[in-house]
């Protein structure tokens, strides 16, 4: 027999006096709902299109002191009971000296507004079109453009509820798009792709042509491409390619990482960890961020903060639980990545502060060596706990501050910790990457003292 499905504020009343029934002395409901739209398109036509929709609400509780977790899709009376009894058997397995708690609020939340009412009307025809136009575009950009390897559209929008028994009761809605772009270029026997996006809360930042001018530029630059002889080389790590590194490394940050040893940075808050000019960034209230909130999975009041400051460690990104270890508030930074998850820690939009510099005065100031674009194998050639990182890149060789010839196939190793000592200037050139589940990373072109290059 199907049971009737509630309104959310019904099934919260319902389950919140089921669970204090049941034994559970706090609780809190996380209620997420969202829609999403992607299309790729290939010679014309649409090679991959889906829209998928997912509502479900997460239910957290204290028993016995333990935390439990359950989460129902369908908000109905049977769920209601599976929910209870789910949370509160996991809570009695649950043995863990780790104590989770319920928030009580702040008294203050940003006004953040991260919903364009203009680009949930955009049609999904339009996004469609927008999308054959790059692939358009780009193909006509230049007779060397033989293929491409992708081109899409994708859009979101969504929105998250946390209430609690201790009268917590915040919502935030957000919605994005953004698009991809990799030509395939072609000179003689020589084969080169490049990557270019655009990421925004409206519609009118995706330009079809300046995002297929970027991506055949990169690529057609790439044409010719040699290796380098091995040793040891000043390096500029482009700002895609810097940004890349940041994400990689950004677990290094996370306090329960640290806490539980798999992060070098513990014990190291008030301590020099970086190069004087050094100084990384956390800011959720980033106006036009893809990955800002007022609050974060726990209802903790989001703020900006300095990570780095000029060198300085000046806190690690932490949740309630973590803070609590440490004797410290939260910094706002628990995650939450769907209903069904469990708390964790993140960051928001995460970024190294752009210095001043342009970027051709930041190669200028190298004089010779390395400028790497690309980095591949991020996965498998980085060591998140040693820092140790080989990774294979692409890029150019500089000389007397000039671009000179592509390179490719090249090795690029060294250590992150010791890299974030090593950086010599910073330009001012920031861009952020696309949003992922862990964030929005971002960084400017980086000047490093040295790294090792194998070719």
């Amino acid at each position: 027999m199907n049971m009737k499905t509630m309104e959310f504020d019904e099934y919260r009343d319902k389950l919140f006096k089921a669970a204090k029934s049941a034994g559970f002395t706090d609780f809190e409901l996380y209620y997420s709902q969202g829609e999403s739209f992607k299309v790729n398109v290939y010679k014309g036509e649409i090679d991959n299109y889906s829209v998928s929709v997912s509502k479900g609400a997460g239910f957290r509780g204290i028993y016995n002191g333990q935390a439990g977790y359950a989460y129902a899709e369908i908000l109905d009376e049977d769920s209601i009971n599976l929910v209870i009894e789910n949370a509160r058997f996991n809570a009695i397995i649950k043995d863990s000296d780790d104590i989770e708690e319920i928030y009580h609020g702040d008294k203050d939340y940003a006004d953040l507004n991260c919903f364009n009412e203009e680009l949930s009307k955009v049609s999904e025809n339009k996004k469609i079109e927008l999308a054959f136009e790059m692939e358009e575009m780009a193909l006509e950009m230049d007779s060397r453009v033989k293929d491409i390897q992708h081109c899409g559209i994708q859009s979101f929008e969504g929105s998250i509820n946390i209430v609690n028994s201790k009268g917590l009761d915040l919502k935030h809605r957000a919605n994005g798009i953004y698009a991809v772009l990799v030509p395939v270029v072609k000179d003689g026997d020589k084969t080169d792709t490049a990557f270019a996006y655009r990421s925004s809360r409206n519609v009118n930042d995706i330009n079809a042509r300046e995002i297929a001018h970027e991506a055949v530029d990169k690529a057609i630059a790439y044409i010719g491409a040699g290796s380098v002889k091995t040793g040891t080389y000043q390096v500029v790590l482009k700002n895609e390619a810097a940004s890349d590194l940041l994400e990689t490394y950004s677990d290094i940050f996370n306090a329960d990482k640290a806490q539980k040893g798999m992060s070098l940075l513990r014990g190291k808050v008030g301590q020099v960890i970086g190069s004087k000019i050094l100084s990384i960034i956390d800011d959720p209230l980033l106006i036009n961020g893809m990955a800002s909130a007022p609050f974060d999975g726990e209802g903790v009041a989001c703020r900006t903060k300095d990570i780095i400051r000029e060198g300085q460690m000046v806190t690690l990104l932490h949740n309630l639980k973590t803070a609590k270890k440490d004797g410290i508030k939260s910094t706002g930074n628990a995650s939450r990545p769907s209903y069904g998850s469990t708390i964790d820690i993140s960051p928001a939009n995460f970024y190294i502060r752009p210095g001043e510099l342009d970027f051709d005065s930041l190669l200028d100031r190298m004089g010779n060596g390395l400028l790497i674009t690309e980095l591949q194998g991020l996965h498998s050639g980085a060591n998140t706990v040693s820092g140790d990182f080989s990774l294979a890149a692409k890029g150019f060789e500089v000389v007397n501050g000039k671009i000179s010839r592509p390179v490719e196939q090249v090795t690029i190793a060294g250590n992150f910790y010791q890299m974030m000592t090593d950086v010599e200037d910073i330009a001012n050139d920031i861009i952020l990457g696309l949003p992922s589940g862990r964030g929005c990373f971002g960084s400017p072109s980086l000047l490093i003292r040295k790294l090792s290059a194998a070719g």
